[in-house]
């Protein structure tokens, strides 16, 4: 039984990186203002809640009355959304998503400390690995499209916002459909309300903008965090951080696909670097299926 859980938390991981990959092409299609986006993504996210869990019931106490929920739970999504959208404006998408998806180092190096293991130097070594493998994304240029020292600024604190929300995720019980719409909804209130604070309402958006928008919410920003609280809780937290380093490579290739970028060397080391990431990590595991937690 334990077996076949992991083996669905993984499955939720690959599906989770696969949605999380195609923001950036989705995001490229589109002239909305980030917290705009931000906002009908999660107004979307919350709706397709809604319907997929409208006989359902909360998973325990109402979400909204912990403090918890509105720092961490809100605060880091709405986080990880302003800040990323806003980043992926400023420069290389490719570069931005690699920037903004440094994020799973911290998060396994946290979730290690938070479940008693410390600093472990198989977590450290497969991170570096990684992270050197993705580093040549970064530096390379092949399209001349420069990127602002803002841009990358503002990838680390989405970065760091995705950290805030995942642990969030992991330190709560299975969320139901239910608790998942007001973490949505409560999600697109925040994003529209900075928008109408910081930013200039759109004078030419089409129906395309809205519509790519709206999809965002249904796929990479809303069943993926679906998946990804469903994983977090049955598959170990390494792996699942190696698996989100695969972001960046995937993302690469769909934007090499749409003619955004160009197929070059680095993103075949990157490709190469995650993988001995996923084997270093995963080397002299607990027998008999443990799960890391």
């Amino acid at each position: 039984m334990t077996s076949k859980r992991t083996s669905a938390g993984l499955l939720a991981g690959l599906l989770t990186v696969t949605l999380w990959a195609s923001l950036p092409v989705l995001r490229d299609l589109i002239t909305l203002p980030p917290m705009l986006t931000a906002a009908v993504a999660m107004g979307a996210a919350a709706l397709m809640a809604l319907l997929m869990g409208w006989r359902g019931a909360s998973s325990g106490v109402a979400a909204w009355r912990d403090g918890k929920f509105w720092l961490i739970g809100v605060g880091g999504l709405t986080g990880a959304l302003y800040f990323y959208f806003s980043a992926l404006g400023k420069g290389d998408p490719a570069k931005i998503t690699l920037v903004t998806y440094l994020w799973p180092l911290g998060f396994m190096l946290v979730a290690d400390v938070l479940a008693g293991r410390g600093l472990r130097a198989r977590t450290l070594l497969g991170s570096a690995v990684a992270f050197s493998g993705l580093v040549p994304l970064v530096l390379s240029n092949a399209q001349g499209e420069s990127t602002s020292a803002l841009g990358y600024m503002q990838g680390m604190a989405s970065g760091a916002s995705w950290i805030m929300f995942s642990l969030y995720l992991r330190g709560r019980a299975a969320l139901s459909w239910v608790d998942y719409k007001h973490l949505f909804a409560a999600a697109a209130v925040a994003s529209w309300g900075l928008h109408r604070a910081f930013e200039t309402a759109p004078e030419h958006a089409t129906a395309m903008d809205w519509g790519v928008a709206a999809l965002i919410g249904v796929g990479p920003y809303g069943l993926a965090f679906i998946t990804w609280g469903y994983a977090l809780l049955r598959s170990s937290s390494t792996l699942l951080g190696v698996l989100t380093y695969f972001v960046p490579v995937m993302s690469s290739v769909l934007l090499i696909l749409v003619g955004r970028a160009a197929f070059s060397l680095p993103l075949v080391i990157a490709f190469v670097g995650v993988l001995g990431s996923a084997v270093i990590t995963q080397l002299t595991r607990r027998p008999q299926g443990a799960v890391s937690s």
